[in-house]
C-alpha cells in the first residue's frame, strides 16, 4: 500500500501546523480577524486622514489624534477581549464597566467633533465612524439644548437680581439681555444645525465660546495660507 495514501487525524494536524492546511484552524482565524477588527486603518487610509487632519490648527490636530489613538487602541481592543471570554459572570462584570466608558466616549466624540468646523467635523466623523452631518445634528440637538437652557436660566437669575438690587439694577439687566441675547443665537444656531443635517444632511459649526476657542488656530492657521497665497499672487 503506498504510504502517500495512508492519511489519518494526526496527518492532518501536522500538515495544519506545516501551513499546509490552515481552513481548519480555528484560533489562526480568530487572531487574524481580531488583528483585522483593530487595524481598523489601512496604511493608504492612515495616509490619508494623516493629510486631512494636517490641514487643521494646532488644537484640534491634537484632539483628532488623540482620539484617533485612544479609540482604536483601547476601547476596541477591549470589547474583543469581552467577547473572548468564557466565564459569564467575569464577562458581564467587564461588561458593565465596559458599556458606560463606551458611552462617555461616544458623548464626548459628539460634543468635541460635533464643535469642530464644518470641514473638521467630516475628518473626526471618519476617525470616530459617525458621519459628520450626525455629529452636527446630535450636537445641536443634545448639547445645544442645554446651551440654550443655560443661557436663558442665567438671563433669568441676572434679571432677579437686578430687582433685588437697586444699585446694581442697571448692570443686572444689562447683563441679562446680553445672556438672553446669546441665548437666543445659540438656540437659533442649533435649530438650523439640526433642521439642515435632515434636510440637506450638511454638517455645521456651533456658536459659543467653546468652538471658537477650539478652532481659533484653525482659523488662523487659514487666514496665515489665504496671506499666503495672496502675497504670491
Amino acid at each position: 500500500m503506498d504510504k502517500g495514501t495512508v492519511r489519518g487525524p494526526r496527518a492532518d494536524r501536522l500538515e495544519e501546523g506545516n501551513g499546509n492546511g490552515r481552513r481548519n484552524s480555528p484560533p489562526q482565524t480568530l487572531a487574524a480577524r481580531s488583528e483585522r477588527a483593530l487595524a481598523r486603518l489601512s496604511p493608504e487610509e492612515r495616509e490619508f486622514l494623516d493629510a486631512l487632519i494636517a490641514r487643521s490648527g494646532l488644537i484640534n490636530r491634537v484632539i483628532m489624534r488623540l482620539y484617533l489613538a485612544v479609540d482604536v487602541r483601547g476601547l476596541d481592543r477591549w470589547w474583543l477581549h469581552i467577547q473572548r471570554m468564557n466565564r459569564r459572570k467575569l464577562k458581564r462584570f467587564e461588561m458593565f464597566s465596559y458599556w458606560p466608558l463606551r458611552l462617555l466616549e461616544r458623548l464626548s466624540a459628539i460634543y468635541i467633533g460635533g464643535s469642530l468646523t464644518a470641514a473638521e467635523q467630516r475628518t473626526f466623523g471618519l476617525i470616530c465612524r459617525i458621519e459628520d452631518y450626525k455629529l452636527s445634528r446630535y450636537n445641536s440637538i443634545i448639547f445645544g439644548l442645554w446651551a440654550g437652557v443655560f443661557f436663558f436660566s442665567s438671563g433669568n437669575l441676572a434679571h432677579w437680581m437686578g430687582g433685588m438690587s437697586g444699585l446694581f439694577s442697571g448692570t443686572f439687566d444689562l447683563t441679562s439681555l446680553l445672556l438672553y441675547s446669546v441665548g437666543a443665537i445659540s438656540v437659533a444656531v442649533d435649530l438650523f444645525r439640526a433642521i439642515d443635517s435632515y434636510a440637506r444632511k450638511r454638517a455645521h459649526m456651533p456658536f459659543g465660546v467653546l468652538p471658537l476657542v477650539l478652532n481659533s488656530t484653525t482659523f488662523f492657521k487659514r487666514l496665515l495660507e489665504r496671506g499666503g497665497a495672496g502675497s504670491e499672487q
